[in-house]
């Protein structure tokens, strides 16, 4: 009886935490072990993109495109960016070092962003159009004095309760910096703990002094947040600092008549919860707040937002899925994008019809990025998949966090160095449009071989974009039943998948005297009944058909 006891006790203790842990997660407590081992894949070869294999190896795959309507339509912006408070305002950040766990929102201050670069000008240019989001943690933290000049004002000259001060000349050289690129833009609220009243309530004082300068400089704000990913607000500010769905809904309302005195036509978004891979909302069993949110304020806002990272860096304290070169390999993973995508536009479809939902905030890896992973080639392979995947299942725009900063980024923000997804983003943006249609495979096709097909940017046509996730075997897609007459392919691959070079058709993409975009021509032919086209292991290529 007493073994019995124990028994039933352990299993109840079992299912206790199980609950508290995956309430509403996507997994169970497997595939957190399983995200922190070791991936199937063995890269022994960094050049391994360039090994091939012979025929009998190919994954022959049949692929049908359905052109006759569009799946979605997503935003002319849908590949857009973000910078993180922090580097605005010269807050804390992630160490870049990497060299240590960091908690909260990071433990070094990141040196004030430089906006006054024609380089950079020029970099963004072909990024367009996009919206520019400035967010992050930090944004629930920080004072705005618009009658402060200073480059950056010291954390002890911080008002009581605030950790940063925004000041005049910060703000006017992101507007300005907004402007001068053509730049749509989001700019998050503070919603944390130090803009609310004794009751908890969001005090729109402090924003009011910025609407209203912002207004009288002509300056342009295209959609309002209103805070940070309040479901780890418990995390971040501890258990007397949680907003509750309720007091936000009542918060949006205050926000909405705000706005409306300075920007009336400025669109609202929500904030953007932040989604743990397996996990979903960490704790969601008593901190849950995306649902909610979105069944109280879907009808006030006009944008629905969510942020999510597919696994996390060593900075973490804890890793749902710990950053690998190949854990992002594995279709499983990848795919979890699609379920949380899912997710969010079943709960709009049911509260708020019609709005957009935004992934709001993306990455790499969580805290940071993953140094040696998501700034080098491996890492497109994840993002050119998830642009794909996200479009064909109805997210609106996607913001990678971030244009220039930590690992994760698309460049440094000192040197303006690029990184691998600089390109693959320059890619997307010159070739994919923004109406999505139906992919069908052969039956039996790898899921390793992922295939996504949009209108082509500016011309007649369409664009296929396919991503070989195997490392041991090439892909041979063959098309049918398209219809056009000639063919453009854009083959990218690497000489090593761990570095950060990109060859495109064999020739290595870079700058023009390092200041100025080089023109992406693919290599064209005509389509001789079936095209064909084939893929190295761990290689992706876009293909044009007109």
């Amino acid at each position: 009886m007493k073994t019995l006891k124990r028994l039933l006790f352990a299993g109840g203790l079992i299912l206790l935490l199980h609950i508290v842990l995956f309430w509403g997660g996507s997994g169970t407590i497997f595939d957190i072990i399983k995200g922190n081992l070791s991936p199937s894949a063995t890269l022994k070869d960094r050049s391994v993109s360039f090994t091939g294999g012979s025929d009998k190896e190919n994954l022959e795959i049949s692929v049908g495109i359905n052109l006759e309507e569009p799946l979605y339509r997503v935003s002319p912006e849908y590949l857009s960016y973000t910078l993180d408070t922090s580097q605005l305002v010269g807050g804390k950040w992630w160490n870049p070092k990497a060299d240590r766990v960091e908690s909260g929102s990071g433990t070094f201050h990141a040196p004030v962003f430089d906006f006054n670069r024609e380089k950079l000008d020029m970099l963004v240019s072909g990024l367009t159009p996009a919206y520019l989001r400035i967010g992050g943690s930090e944004a629930d933290k920080v004072y705005y004095d618009m009658n402060d000049d200073s480059e950056y004002v010291q954390p002890d000259k911080v008002p009581e309760r605030y950790h940063q001060t925004m000041t005049r000349r910060q703000w006017d050289n992101l507007n300005e910096f907004v402007k001068r690129n053509e730049l749509k833009f989001v700019f998050t609220l503070n919603s944390g703990p130090s803009a609310r009243d004794s009751e908890n309530r969001w005090n729109p004082q402090n924003t009011e002094s910025l609407l209203q300068y912002s207004k009288e400089k002509g300056y342009q704000i295209d959609v309002i947040e209103l805070g940070n990913e309040h479901n780890l607000f418990w995390y971040i500010y501890g258990l007397g600092s949680v907003v509750k769905p309720e007091q936000y809904q009542q918060d949006i309302l205050t926000l909405n008549q705000t706005a409306a005195q300075y920007y009336p036509n400025s669109r609202i978004g929500s904030q953007g919860s932040a989604i743990w891979p397996v996990l979903g909302e960490l704790f969601g069993a008593f901190f849950g707040f995306y649902a909610d949110m979105i069944e109280l304020s879907g009808n006030d806002v006009d944008i629905i937002a969510w942020h999510y990272y597919p696994q996390q860096s060593r900075r973490g304290p804890f890793a749902s899925r710990k950053a690998h070169p190949a854990r992002l390999l594995e279709p499983e993973n990848l795919n979890e994008a699609k379920y949380w995508a899912n997710v969010f536009t079943d709960l709009r479809d049911k509260h708020a019809p019609g709005k957009p939902i935004w992934l709001g905030e993306t990455g790499n890896a969580q805290f940071g990025g993953e140094p040696g992973v998501s700034d080098t080639y491996i890492g497109g392979l994840w993002w050119l998949d998830q642009l794909g995947l996200l479009a064909a299942n109805g997210i609106d725009t996607v913001f990678r966090q971030t244009l220039a900063g930590m690992d994760y980024g698309m460049m440094d923000p000192v040197t303006l160095e690029l990184n691998p997804d600089y390109w693959n983003s320059l890619l997307w943006k010159k070739l994919m449009g923004t109406e999505v249609y139906e992919v069908n495979t052969s039956d039996g096709s790898s899921p390793k071989v992922r295939i996504y097909a949009h209108n082509t940017r500016n011309k007649a046509g369409i664009t296929v974009l396919i991503v070989n996730l195997d490392h041991q075997k090439q892909a041979r897609i063959s098309f049918k039943d398209l219809g056009f007459k000639k063919m453009e392919l854009f083959e990218i691959t690497t000489a090593d998948i761990l570095g950060k070079s990109l060859l495109l058709n064999g020739e290595k993409l870079e700058l023009i005297n390092d200041e100025s975009l080089p023109p992406l021509i693919g290599e064209r032919s005509e389509v001789q009944n079936t095209p064909v086209v084939l893929l190295h292991p761990l290689s992706y290529s876009f293909v044009q058909f007109e």
